[in-house]
């Protein structure tokens, strides 16, 4: 049912994704031809979830109207499990790229400064991606409050109405009336389910130069979870396994704090070794320190 539910805005056809990764990474993409999609309860930022629940607060201020019918909503909706792990009973991976070519905020959060950004053609990549892998969820991360307010009023006015053939005014008002009653809790699913997708793409304003592009993969019985380390602490991932041909590479910048001559030679004599007839570039910012 999310899947109809949920807006999410896609790339163009002929815009590129880049992959902001370390120097270990960018070798082993190539070389394996594989993504690693990181568990959405484990991203970079451990308030991205809890962040919507302010968004369903203020909206929710101003769509119901009597105090007690609010907090009892909220009550029965805004569960931290469920926001953080995408649903109940479910488990969602996230592979993050960028439509930013060059940005200081994306170097420092996933290539540490001195890594490497592939460039690759979203159309293709996209194809790619989904011969061997289901894709729930794929788009651009929801930046501005005005936007993602909107987006959480058109579940109240559009989506639970059109599902449940009743008003969400008539829904709570069952809800108030019996707290059991089937219609308001059938209700409180469905709004959960929607909202648990959009907390994967719902983030402060503060991280909009990122410009996130993301994909979203729910776990299969069959699909085995790895672990790896990071500052001290084990973090799951699956991975998104593409075929053995070579990527839709367009370009590879280097970050900016790898400036070395053998920094952007190495990077071309590996991947001429590997196929790949693409520029190099070096980031065009400068940092002082």
């Amino acid at each position: 049912m999310s899947n109809k539910q949920v807006k999410l805005k896609h790339i163009q056809d002929s815009a590129k994704l880049y992959h902001y990764t370390k120097s270990s990474g960018i070798s082993g993409i190539l070389q394996s031809k594989c993504f690693w999609a990181t568990k959405s309860d484990f991203l970079n930022d451990p308030r991205e979830f809890s962040y919507i629940k302010n968004i369903i607060r203020s909206v929710c201020r101003d769509t119901i109207k009597k105090d007690m019918w609010r907090e009892m909503f909220l009550e029965d909706v805004l569960e931290e499990s469920i926001l953080l792990s995408g649903g109940k009973n479910k488990e969602y991976f996230v592979l993050s790229f960028s439509n930013c070519r060059d940005s200081i905020t994306m170097w420092s959060e996933f290539g540490n400064k001195t890594g490497y950004n592939i460039g690759l053609d979203s159309h293709r990549i996209i194809e790619r991606i989904e011969e061997n892998n289901t894709i729930e969820y794929h788009g651009f991360v929801l930046y501005e409050p005005e936007e993602q307010k909107r987006a959480v009023k058109r579940i109240f006015d559009r989506s639970i109405p059109e599902e449940m053939q009743m008003s969400f005014e008539e829904l709570i008002e069952a809800g108030a009336k019996d707290r059991n009653n089937a219609d308001y809790q059938k209700m409180c699913r469905k709004f959960q389910r929607i909202t648990a997708v959009y907390a994967m793409f719902f983030k402060h304003s503060a991280f909009k130069e990122e410009q996130e592009y993301r994909f979203i993969f729910k776990r299969k019985k069959e699909t085995e979870v790895l672990y790896r380390e990071k500052d001290g602490f084990i973090i799951p991932y699956i991975e998104i396994q593409l075929s053995d041909s070579l990527l839709p590479v367009q370009e590879i910048m280097v970050a900016p704090k790898n400036h070395v001559d053998l920094a952007k030679k190495g990077m071309e004599y590996m991947l001429k070794e590997k196929g790949y007839e693409v520029e190099v570039y070096l980031s065009k910012i400068h940092l002082r320190y």
